[in-house]
């Protein structure tokens, strides 16, 4: 029988401002996306000044987003969303067989007519996780010549998550995967573009993902790294099992504890908040996520 489980998933982003500014305009990616093993039950957003204008649509990548613009005097921010989903267990078994790893990827710069866009546009480079001869010798050591695809995955998985330090103090969201690297040190976000850039590298597929993670340890075990924030984990593509969410700061899979919020390319595709404000202010950003289990 299918393992499910439900959460009520509370995050409240709060910007301070050093003086008051007169307007905002900002895009939210923070609706959880229905997906074949996720159900969005209930959903509410709660933006305090309220706002004269907002509208909720679909970006590029099927994620659903809120327009929203406030025009009164104000110096501080909070975008309150309050979402209850249910989770289906999805992730392949333990030693899933899969075909050689070579047999999804392409070798760089060559295309072929007959591509399937909604995977070969996470094949390519982007700004955050690029292409790297680096990040290629990387991944070589956990994808040899023949080795399965799902094997060569899990083994890049928990590396990163052993030879890389947590360190939210080391990095910011701007930090490129080359200073990752030189560093070996970072937070969910560097380690999930990390991964991305060493799949691609390869010429293999594979898709940010954002979301939550449910920190709930039993007793004696290691506290999920990256909980009680947004966090963010890897999708790559398999010939044989479609999309498969791999959690490198974790050295997991990403399965029944995980809530997706939405994917892309990279970070800047699926940033929960952002936008411009107007007046001149510096700002101050406080961010709380409470995931709660409802079984």
């Amino acid at each position: 029988m299918t393992e499910r489980a439900s959460y009520r998933v509370a995050h409240e982003t709060r910007y301070t401002y050093s003086d008051v500014v007169t307007g905002a305009h900002q895009l939210a990616h923070l609706r959880p996306r229905a997906t074949p093993w996720q159900k969005i039950k209930s959903h509410k957003l709660v933006i305090t000044p309220r706002p004269v204008e907002q509208a909720a649509g679909v970006d590029y990548f099927g994620n659903d987003i809120l327009r929203f613009m406030i025009d009164a005097p104000h110096d501080e921010l909070s975008v309150r969303a309050e979402s209850v989903v249910e989770v289906e267990s999805h992730a392949p078994e333990a030693g899933a067989v899969s075909p050689p790893w070579e047999a999804g990827c392409a070798p760089r710069g060559v295309w072929s007519a007959n591509v399937d866009l909604d995977i070969e546009q996470y094949r390519v480079s982007s700004a955050m996780a690029p292409v790297l001869d680096e990040a290629f010798a990387y991944a070589r050591v956990s994808f040899t010549d023949g080795r399965p695809w799902f094997a060569g995955m899990m083994e890049l998985t928990r590396r990163i998550q052993s030879e890389f330090v947590y360190d939210p103090k080391a990095t910011t969201v701007t930090t490129q995967v080359a200073e990752v690297f030189a560093l070996r040190r970072g937070v969910c976000q560097d380690f999930a573009h990390l991964m991305i850039s060493c799949l691609r590298s390869l010429g293999m597929p594979a898709r940010y993902v954002s979301g939550y993670i449910l920190n709930r340890p039993q007793a004696g075990a290691r506290r999920m790294m990256g909980a009680d924030a947004s966090h963010a984990w890897v999708a790559g593509w398999c010939p044989a099992h479609g999309w498969v969410a791999f959690d490198p700061t974790n050295g997991k899979l990403a399965d029944l504890e995980f809530v997706t919020l939405g994917w892309g390319r990279e970070f800047s595709d699926v940033t929960p908040l952002r936008g411009v404000v107007l007046g001149a202010a510096t700002q101050t950003l406080a961010v709380d996520v409470k995931v709660q289990p409802l079984d």
